[in-house]
């Protein structure tokens, strides 16, 4: 007999939802947990129910299969950033093996380094020799894995020990108020600091408040998972751009509304129409007054345009002058001062009846009236304040910008230990942006940065977005060459989906050039300048960033587009010297 699970693994009828996992350290997307349900019209819609069934019909291998597939699909469809992570049950790993999930990724277009398998039994089957063998042939394949929910069921301290995962998901009941319990904290401080003695990553799960975000990140967890940085949705909304803005240094992350108060006299709602014309016309610089209760509360706000409006009815004067202002005034906008501009801007942009730069609104400190502010001056500060947030995290990849990349350089110095920088940069990309289109550029953009993740994203490199297609990798790594020649081959690779098919078949785009003649350009290709740097050549930050300059000027013109800088013998005080470049060999 057909059950309702049949058609809906026959018909392939599963809900994908994804949900952000919040890198603290870097302010941008690690990647997204991917969380299956039914149809939504089904009795199996949830997916405790989806799978409670799979499991009593013995179809949860087909079922967890399928979910991780459309998964992936779907991730690499919407052209999502960082890690995806799914969700099996080791029962259903040791009857799969590996190479249905290395078929469901090649199916996908999706590398296995993009993957992390979250292990989700909550049965005591999930110890043993044999996961653990399965474990390690998932990190042989390229595969990343995660213990989730440690701290519930099954789920403990010896699966951590036997496993050795990349990451382990502390369980939401540790998230949860972790700001008001001091006992908490310390459990889930040691913990953190277990994870980083045996070199894994922790991501605390259920993060809802912001409390608690900043209580994660003073114990020093690097990741975050809740409804405070997204909930699960088909679509992913971006990150609140305030989470985006490095707390610690940015003296007003919270952008408060004091510097635009403008201090108005209130009236009582009791006077009359009459009288509060004749204050407008004794104060022809206020457009409106606030209109408050006796304990400072407010009622509402008495615009003078309204007013006059009112007036300038049929038998408006007799109708009004003698009315309260009660019955006149408007439903006031009110908002706090010590919240964010961005968050008052939402609130102005979704009331129905803002429609007018020149409207305002009134602010409070605890429900009390303090001033008035405009929306004009609301709309300039909130400008200035996205401009000087761009400089801390790029808006288009989420990676840190130019604040932070000069702060990790400056920290790596400090640290006087060797370390790698690298300058990415795409060649002959302003003419493929003005030919194919910015939309199409932002996706090139938009690849450099993912594939800088797979390749580089471990949570001892520090990744940068300077700006347009220029990308700061500070990496420690030995063997660095094959990793930077994979990154440029898989670069090469999928650069092409983002061409027409016209210039596949031409190799290239004809456009103009920056003199306005019109040529033909080579297929956009990624540039890779290399300046590795020990602490014997006792450089500045400035210095470090002129010798990565060099080098990305020289990757650009060789072939291969890599190149490495030998900096030893470089003198800094002839403004013309040329440093010596050693090519690494392609």
């Amino acid at each position: 007999m057909t059950t309702e699970l049949d058609a809906i693994l026959a018909q392939s009828q599963i809900q994908t939802l994804f949900q952000p996992i919040f890198d603290n350290l870097q302010r941008c997307v690690l990647g997204y947990e991917a969380l299956s349900r039914g149809p939504s019209d089904s009795l199996l819609h949830s997916p405790l129910e989806l799978f409670r069934h799979a499991e009593i019909e013995k179809k949860q291998a087909e079922l967890e299969l399928l979910c991780m597939s459309l998964a992936m699909q779907r991730f690499v469809a919407q052209q999502l950033n960082g890690k995806l992570f799914v969700n099996i049950s080791p029962s259903v790993l040791l009857t799969l093996g590996t190479e249905p999930l290395l078929q469901a990724t090649r199916e996908a277009g999706m590398s296995p380094f993009l993957v992390v398998i979250e292990l989700t039994e909550h049965h005591p089957a999930a110890s043993g020799d044999d996961i653990i063998r399965m474990v390690h042939a998932l990190k042989e394949q390229g595969f990343m894995v995660a213990i989730d929910d440690l701290g519930a069921g099954n789920s403990g301290l010896r699966l951590w020990s036997e496993l050795r995962p990349d990451f382990v998901k502390l369980d939401i009941y540790f998230a949860a108020n972790i700001d008001n319990d001091a006992t908490k904290r310390q459990f889930v401080a040691s913990l953190c600091d277990l994870a980083g003695k045996l070199g894994c990553n922790m991501i605390l799960e259920g993060v809802e408040r912001k409390e608690e975000y900043l209580v994660a990140c003073d114990i020093g967890i690097r990741y975050c998972q809740g409804y405070l940085f997204g909930k699960p949705a088909a679509i992913p909304s971006p990150f609140p751009a305030e989470l985006l803005v490095d707390h610690a240094t940015d003296p007003h992350p919270t952008a408060p509304l004091q510097d635009l108060l403008v201090h108005v006299p209130s009236i009582d709602p009791d006077i009359t129409g009459i009288a509060a014309m004749e204050l407008f016309k004794q104060h022809p610089e206020i457009h409106c007054f606030p209109v408050l209760d006796q304990n400072a509360m407010p009622l509402g706000i008495l615009k003078r345009h309204s007013l006059m409006s009112h007036f300038a009815e049929p038998f408006g004067h007799s109708l009004y002058a003698r009315s309260q202002i009660s019955k006149l005034m408007d439903k006031p906008i009110i908002v706090d001062v010590h919240q964010s501009l961005l968050k008052v801007s939402q609130q102005l942009v979704e009331h129905e009846e803002q429609e007018e730069l020149d409207a305002w609104f009134i602010i409070c400190d605890e429900g009390k009236y303090l001033g008035l502010g405009r929306l004009r001056d609301l709309m300039r500060k909130l400008t200035q304040y996205k401009l000087t947030m761009a400089r801390y995290a790029n808006p288009l990849t989420l990676l840190p910008g130019n604040v932070p990349i000069q702060r990790a350089i400056e920290k790596a110095l400090n640290e006087n230990k060797p370390f790698l920088l690298a300058y990415c940069d795409l060649n002959d990309f302003k003419p493929y942006n003005d030919v194919c289109g910015y939309e199409r550029g932002d996706m090139m953009i938009k690849l450099v940065a993912r594939l800088l993740r797979q390749y580089f994203g471990q949570p001892t490199n520090f990744i940068g977005h300077l700006g347009g297609d220029d990308f700061i990798l500070l990496f420690r790594q030995q063997e660095w060459i094959p990793s930077i020649k994979a990154l440029q081959a898989e670069f090469r690779r999928q650069r092409l989906h983002y061409y027409r098919s016209e210039d596949i078949i031409n190799n290239g785009i004809y456009g103009k050039d920056r003199d306005g003649n019109a040529r033909k350009f080579p297929l956009v290709d990624l540039s890779v300048g290399i300046f590795p740097y020990t602490p014997d050549l006792q450089l500045t930050a400035s210095q470090v960033s002129t010798s990565l300059s060099t080098a990305k000027h020289r990757a650009k013109g060789t072939p291969g587009h890599l190149y490495c800088l030998d900096n030893q013998r470089f003198d800094f005080t002839l403004t013309e010297a040329a440093p010596e470049i050693s090519v690494v060999g392609l």
